[in-house]
């Protein structure tokens, strides 16, 4: 056995990643599924199946994503599925080689107490000790900008946007909005049904079309996919349904970073103006950080950037933190 890991979580409501003290990083979709019947247990051979894994069987499993809004939903089945799933994220980093765990798990900016409760109800057992942090600080963290920044981390089920000062974001330096990338499947959705009435769609799928085709701003492109119209296979454009969906996510995130620079101390909003970075998985939208500054320049010199491989900073930021911190600011939950 060797002395002690450290581990940086981010819990997402789309995926999961984990970094070690030891080098590893591993991601995985945040989704569990259960056989539905013995029949599919028996075909399985497993009681409990885990991101691509449980969506390839999804026909004979009861499919749950556990972690909404980056947070355990307060039910029995969402929080044994969510067990379930921290349990075997932690296990990729062969944890149990070690005698100490400490770990600083990310959460959205704004989560109530019992959401904390469920948080650290899922990790005890697993880990030694932990902290919780903010996403947002954990990017500003990941990329050392921890003095004067904006930092918008726009991920499947929230968007939280908080102002760095140089120590842990209070209530009042964060905000969390609704409108993420799961906002801009519904929305895009919607769209596509009133264009092409008898559409036959799910959200898997428009959240395909959507990572592989998004883009904000220029002019339209022309975004070809297929699907089916009761019944009937159809190859049809969906190029501007898609730039309208993600122009106006980029409208709610100028919205929400104007509303944090204008509650800061006036003296450093200069400062903010011109730093203001965009993390998440929705900030890899083509043309995003364009947008949003297009949006926001009416107050300003502004600044908007999207940082480099934002689908591991969070948990990056979260490990770098751990390794940081003195014993006293973590939380035993042996």
């Amino acid at each position: 056995m060797t002395d002690r890991l450290y581990i940086g979580i981010d819990l997402g409501t789309f995926q999961s990643t984990i970094a070690t003290s030891k080098g590893d990083i591993h991601t995985i979709e945040t989704v569990v599924g259960t056989p539905k019947d013995p029949v599919a247990r028996n075909m399985l051979g497993r009681d409990t199946l885990f991101g691509e894994d449980a969506l390839k069987n999804r026909l004979a499993c009861n499919i749950f994503r556990p972690l909404e809004a980056g947070v355990a939903q307060d039910d029995s089945d969402h929080l044994n599925a969510a067990k379930d799933f921290v349990t075997h994220l932690i296990d990729t980093a062969g944890c149990d080689e070690y005698d100490e765990v400490y770990g600083v798990i990310c959460s959205p900016s704004h989560i109530s107490f019992t959401d904390k409760t469920n948080l650290v109800s899922i990790l005890r057992g697993k880990l030694t000790a932990i902290m919780v942090v903010s996403e947002p600080f954990a990017v500003a963290f990941a990329i050392q900008q921890l003095m004067g920044s904006i930092i918008v981390d726009s991920g499947a089920g929230t968007t939280d946007v908080a102002r760095i000062v140089g120590r842990f974001p209070e209530d009042d330096d964060q905000l969390t909005i609704p409108e993420a990338g799961d906002w801009v499947d519904i929305e895009l959705m919607k769209a596509i049904q009133k264009k092409y009435t008898g559409a036959q769609i799910t959200k898997d799928m428009v959240r395909r079309w959507k990572e592989k085709n998004s883009y904000v701003g220029d002019k339209i492109k022309e975004v070809l996919v297929d699907l089916s119209v009761e019944g009937k296979s159809q190859r049809v454009d969906i190029g501007d349904l898609l730039e309208t969906a993600c122009d106006e996510l980029a409208q709610k995130l100028g919205i929400a970073v104007k509303r944090i620079i204008s509650s800061g101390d006036p003296e450093y909003q200069p400062i903010f103006r011109k730093n203001v970075y965009l993390a998440g998985g929705s900030s890899q939208i083509k043309g995003l950080a364009a947008k949003v500054t297009e949006y926001i320049s009416d107050i300003g010199d502004v600044s908007v950037s999207a940082v480099k491989k934002p689908e591991h900073k969070v948990a990056e930021g979260a490990l770098a933190l751990a390794e940081s911190m003195p014993d006293e600011e973590y939380t035993s939950i042996v």
